[in-house]
């Protein structure tokens, strides 16, 4: 047994505080920016200079905030019944990833088709790092106590104090390590024939995200609400893994598709 007391905040300057949740994610973007401006330098995506790649890791990371914001306040809307500005308070916590996926590519879809650039591209290069990103983004969750897996006797389970004094599954923890795991099998994709086609890293791992988040699910509690036992993140998985998997077949065994620059 492990009794969690560590303190979620990096450090506090007067009123404010820095989370190591917002670090992870700050981070996270100067990574994408990064790749994505090394791209336009080597001239890897066509139409892709510096300045539209910023631009793009921009605009994918706004609306990834805003896509998991809103999915966050739609599925647990009881949270903010009585309190609807407390939607606002994003720097609470409150970010569904499945919602955050949805909003980034469509904001990288809307400027990659304004700009003619190939989004699939794009994002074939931002997922390879993604799972390691989550996977800090996890550990951070476990510093703040937040996502806690269901009661259990196991001996590595974990008594948040913050929240009660039940031992609990480390959910946040199991979910951190099968990001690590997606993350070596990102790399790995990544250096085979099958990257060179647009799009199937991007439909991997939106696959093997779906994957992994079905299976740590089960350990995690206080879901909005759940059909036929399973949680509306896993049914929003199931769905991840179908999309993912029929297009990754469409992508390499439809006749006549043209791999783009």
């Amino acid at each position: 047994m492990f009794v969690h007391n560590i303190d979620p905040n990096l450090f506090t300057i007067g009123p404010f505080s820095v989370r190591f949740y917002g670090i992870v994610y700050a981070l996270g973007f100067l990574l994408a920016s990064h790749l994505l401006v090394k791209a336009a330098e080597n001239k890897k995506i066509r139409n892709l200079d510096k300045e539209k790649a910023m631009d793009i890791a921009v605009y994918a990371m706004v609306g990834a905030l805003l896509g998991a914001r809103i999915f966050h306040v739609i599925t647990d809307f009881h949270l903010y019944r009585n309190n609807l500005l407390g939607m606002l308070a994003i720097w609470n916590g409150g970010l569904g990833f499945q919602g955050g996926l949805i909003g980034g590519m469509l904001a990288a879809y809307l400027y990659s088709k304004k700009h003619k650039i190939n989004m699939f591209r794009v994002m074939d290069i931002i997922v390879v790092p993604l799972p390691l990103v989550l996977a800090f983004g996890r550990m951070a969750n476990f510093l703040n106590s937040e996502h806690l897996g269901f009661p259990t006797d196991l001996p590595w389970c974990v008594v948040f104090q913050r929240i009660d004094n039940v031992c609990r599954h480390p959910a946040q923890l199991y979910q951190s390590l099968s990001q690590l795991i997606l993350f070596g099998a990102m790399l790995l994709l990544s250096r085979t024939k099958m990257s060179k086609k647009a799009g199937n890293l991007s439909w991997s791992f939106i696959t093997g995200y779906g994957v992994i988040r079905f299976i740590t699910d089960f350990a995690r509690m206080n879901h909005s609400f759940y059909v036929f036992g399973l949680s509306h993140t896993q049914l929003l998985s199931i769905a991840m893994i179908f999309i993912g998997s029929i297009m990754i077949y469409k992508n390499n065994h439809v006749k006549n598709n043209k791999v783009k620059k």
